[in-house]
């Protein structure tokens, strides 16, 4: 059931599209428009503010249409009827953008002006297919990485370690010094939360091959080789050796973060979208004294980013190029006049180069920052290009001691060759 959101309408001006330095001016003849926008149920207030800016800016008018969870499943449902929105917040990532069939219904947005100020790296890993770009990326990166208490580490005595073979160390010695604290914290009652740790060790591989994945997508390399089996493998790893909560498969999301903040977890894997939940349960000041980051991989202190949620924007191709040009519009007014607005109300990092970070983050999402800025990697999924299955079930079985590691790397490379396949990619 999908329900109609807040219609964003505002008195209208003389010109439809193209307010601002960084906008597509049309005629001042132009009458105002109204765009359809289709978005998630989460979508935050500071995104809801700034469609209702663009109409105060403008005079055009942008009505939402919410899609309940499954979102991308509802989401390409009603894509597959032929009906498209005027914009579309959506992932930017590989596997969900090749479902839209990008070359023949979003337009190409290379030439937008937002497209040079991006941070270099992101864009051709997110929102991007054949060499053409198609997403403006509003929404900083979400980061993998482990969130750690950071009393606990210094009443320890503990440092950060940088690669898995310290993790394990760092593992023995929170078991000696304090065997009612559990070394991480893991979420498998919500079952999602068990991917992260094996995504994280991954990255390795992925920045020591950029083209890993591509070769995923051509048919070259397999879940089930052993660079992605050893980091499953290393979950399971954990578990054997008394690293993680022993009421994994019970305990959820929220009792991730409520281990780490009041240091009855010493360690938590997740990705930094946990920070906007901690804060409003727990306020800036509590994270600021008992969270921090790092990156944490196999051989190093790499972590990975990506860009999952609605906090990404298509422009589809509709056929009436007044909304067309009213979209585009949009989307450099978001990224240019709208953007320092934006980040402000976001309290985000920019993602854009000229813009200056907000007042008032907490300090863990500054530490996330550093992180992405110095060793970074696209996550696997921001260029894979088609789907791998239920990967947390699967998971799920592993610690349930149902599955093995490699039985999970098989389960993936079945359920990414019948989906290759079903999309129709080369190689498959």
């Amino acid at each position: 059931m999908r329900m109609r959101g807040v219609a964003v309408s505002v008195a209208a001006l003389t010109m439809a599209v193209g307010f601002g330095t960084t906008g597509m001016a049309q005629s001042p003849a132009a009458e105002p428009v109204t765009l359809t926008a289709w978005i998630g149920p989460v979508f935050s207030d500071a995104q809801k503010k700034q469609l209702e800016d663009y109409g105060a800016a403008t005079g055009n008018t942008i009505e939402t249409e919410v899609f309940p969870n499954p979102f991308e499943q509802n989401v390409l449902t009603k894509w597959a009827t032929g009906e498209r929105p005027d914009l579309l917040f959506f992932h930017a990532i590989g596997n969900w953008l090749v479902q839209l069939d990008p070359e023949t219904n979003l337009q190409d947005l290379t030439a937008e002006p937002f497209v040079g100020r991006t941070i270099p790296g992101v864009l051709d890993k997110a929102g991007s297919y054949n060499g053409k770009n198609y997403a403006a990326v509003l929404n900083y990166p979400y980061l993998d990485g482990v969130f750690y208490n950071k009393p606990l580490f210094e009443k320890l005595g503990l440092t950060k370690p940088t690669n898995y073979t310290e993790l394990l160390a760092l593992c023995e010695t929170i078991k000696a010094a304090d065997p009612n604290v559990a070394v991480i914290s893991g979420g498998g009652g919500d079952v999602w939360p068990l991917q992260v740790p094996a995504f994280m060790m991954w990255n390795d591989a992925l920045k020591a091959d950029p083209d890993h994945i591509g070769k995923d997508n051509r048919n070259e390399a397999s879940f089930a080789d052993p660079v992605f089996v050893d980091g499953i493998a290393k979950l399971k790893e954990l578990q054997d050796k008394g690293c993680l909560n022993e009421d994994i498969l019970s305990s959820k999301f929220v009792d991730q973060q409520q281990a780490l903040i009041d240091g009855t977890a010493a360690m938590v894997f997740q990705g930094s979208w946990m920070v906007d939940s901690m804060k409003d349960s727990y306020g800036v000041p509590a994270l600021d004294e008992n969270v921090g980051f790092f990156g944490l991989s196999t051989d190093s202190d790499v972590t990975s980013w990506q860009t999952v949620g609605t906090g990404s924007v298509y422009a589809p191709i509709t056929g009436d190029a007044a909304k067309e040009a009213a979209a585009r519009d949009f989307i450099d007014w978001a990224t240019g006049d709208d953007y320092q607005t934006f980040l402000d109300d976001s309290k985000q990092f920019p993602i854009f180069t000229g813009y200056e970070p907000p007042a008032g983050v907490p300090q863990v999402q500054i530490e996330a920052n550093e992180a992405f800025l110095a060793n970074s990697v696209p996550q696997f999924q921001q260029t894979l290009e088609a789907g791998y299955g239920a990967f947390e079930t699967f998971l799920s079985e592993m610690i349930a001691g149902t599955k093995t590691p490699q039985q999970v790397g098989d389960a993936l490379d079945e359920q990414f060759n019948l989906s290759a396949k079903d999309l129709g990619l080369p190689g498959f």
